[in-house]
């Protein structure tokens, strides 16, 4: 009877010691995961105490306390490089092809750096492959190819996970992203509620309030 009593107790302690590893597990792992981003003015990697905020609220990191000067006398010079930078840091998210503006087709794409660039169709990717590094820099993240292929929009408005680029609804001539097909219901019914936590729409809430 002695015996069967400690078993109880010792199942416990190993319930609450495998706990208490799995939380350590992942603090461990948050720790580990590194910020890793290029400078846009150096090429080397960029600190995360170094950085400018845009006027749309985007952050720009750079190596040094020098390069946000050279940033600053000619931001569009770095303007793609910028774009490149806002998909390492998770600023952006692609949501279409950046050169036909078409829905990602999985089977279609490319590394480019640490980041994996989806295409369309066979053409674009073998286009894409085709170029020069420069090119490729200005065929994805240049102003036209930004517009076609990436959100600044990260998180669904109604529940707050990262959204799925193939859940999205119009709205005042911007597309909405959402996490799945249920959501944008509740968006639709009362539009008003989400817009504040929309970057698409921060631009116009700005101007309103200066009108």
């Amino acid at each position: 009877m002695k015996s069967r009593w400690m078993i109880v107790p010792l199942g416990l302690a190993l319930l609450v010691s495998a706990k208490v590893f799995s939380a350590d597990k992942d603090e461990t792992e948050k720790a580990e995961k590194k910020f890793e981003c290029t400078c846009p003015i150096s090429g080397k990697p960029a600190k995360e105490s170094a950085c400018v905020e845009m006027k749309d609220g985007s952050k720009v990191y750079f190596c040094c306390e020098n390069c946000p000067e050279a940033y600053k006398a000619d931001p569009k010079k770095y303007a793609t490089k910028v774009n490149h930078q806002l998909l390492e840091t998770g600023q952006v998210v692609q949501v279409a092809c950046p050169m036909s503006g078409k829905p990602i087709n999985k089977d279609a794409t490319a590394e480019m750096g640490k980041q994996k660039i989806g295409f369309c169709c066979e053409h674009c990717l073998a286009d894409f492959k085709e170029a020069d590094d420069a090119k490729k820099l200005e065929m994805v993240f240049g102003p036209e190819a930004m517009k076609k292929a990436f959100t600044h929009q990260t998180k669904c408005p109604v529940s707050g996970k990262p959204i799925n680029p193939t859940a999205f609804v119009e709205y005042k001539g911007e597309k909405v992203y959402f996490c799945c097909p249920g959501c944008p219901k509740a968006f639709e019914e009362n539009p008003e509620k989400y817009v504040a936590k929309l970057p698409q729409f921060k631009k116009d809430a700005a101007e309103a309030e200066k009108n």
